[in-house]
């Protein structure tokens, strides 16, 4: 498996893509001090300019990319759709593979990028930042301690506006994966399974407001066997915000600005307010990367799980 040089060491990574999640990305990255190799596009002339724009070394084409041999890791930031044809492709040719959320668009496209990691020894990772935020962390002790007592429901919710003026929104494309259940909805998914495992059973509406073929308003119950129950929604017609509450026996956690957090971030365990440091989250997904690759330390988001997640929306979305 590439890596096996020392732990400090930084990787050389290409990109993938050049739609605007990169740009939220790229600050992240180089404050990590790794090395951006490459910037990929279909179009030359534009893997060019994002190159310049973004500080590659180079911009290349898709298929170069794949067979760079100074390139130990590439970011997916393609749309949904596109995830696991060039993820498979990427592990085909021994690159390591930070995917953007969600990993795919259907639950056999996660089996198939998993299994094509593992046949060619290479590390698939879904690219939710927020669990390395150490607010998360200090979530899941609480949790596992019962500081709240047992869980009895958790709500998570992520959703926004998105302008009548986004009509082409690859967000708003069946073709490519789009929905916003697939958009946001994936981080509440991901979050709660993380927290309670997989529901029993998935009870969801996913409406298509705008006559575009994918869902723009949706919510869902998850139910455990014990009685826990989950609320998730999501949005692109509304400004839902990003929030969690978790209830337990004996109190109560929230976190607001879950998963985007601004300002300094906060969590409310009863009537108290924890603070924490302003940190990039982005940064710390990048080295997590690093230490995977470079030490063996396991995924906080490992390729794997995905599946789950996918196999909860995609029975939301029946």
């Amino acid at each position: 498996m590439p890596g096996s040089t020392s732990s400090a060491e930084p990787l050389r990574w290409g990109i993938l893509g050049t739609g605007g999640i990169v740009r939220r990305w790229l600050p992240g990255f180089r404050a990590t001090g790794e090395r951006l190799v490459a910037v990929g596009s279909r179009d030359t002339a534009r893997a060019s300019a994002a190159a310049a724009e973004l500080g590659a070394e180079r911009g290349t084409t898709y298929e170069q990319l794949l067979a760079a041999d100074d390139v130990d890791v590439l970011y997916n930031a393609l749309p949904n759709g596109l995830h696991a044809e060039w993820s498979i492709r990427a592990a085909e040719a021994g690159k390591h593979v930070l995917c953007e959320k969600p990993l795919a668009a259907t639950e056999a496209e996660c089996e198939a990028m998993v299994a094509a990691a593992e046949r060619h020894r290479v590390h698939l990772v879904e690219a939710f930042m927020y669990r390395y935020h150490p607010r998360w962390e200090v979530v899941h002790r609480l949790i596992t301690e019962g500081q709240i007592g047992q869980v009895r429901l958790v709500r998570a919710t992520f959703g926004y506006l998105l302008g009548a003026d986004r009509a082409g929104d690859v967000r708003l494309q069946p073709g490519l994966g789009g929905g916003a259940a697939q958009d946001v909805g994936c981080y509440a998914v991901n979050l709660v399974r993380w927290l309670l495992g997989e529901p029993s059973a998935v009870d969801g509406v996913a409406i298509d407001r705008r006559g575009v073929g994918v869902d723009t308003h949706a919510a869902a119950v998850l139910t455990y066997p014990d009685g826990v129950l989950a609320e998730v929604a999501c949005s692109f017609d509304a400004p839902l915000g990003q929030s969690v509450e978790i209830v337990g026996e004996r109190g109560q956690i929230e976190v607001p600005f879950a998963f985007l957090p601004r300002g300094e971030p906060e969590l409310r365990i009863g009537d108290q307010i924890e603070r924490f440091p302003i940190v990039d989250q982005y940064e710390l997904e990048v080295l997590a990367i690093r230490r995977l690759v470079r030490e063996g330390v396991p995924s906080l988001t490992p390729g794997s799980d995905a599946i789950g997640t996918q196999r909860v929306i995609a029975q939301w979305r029946s």
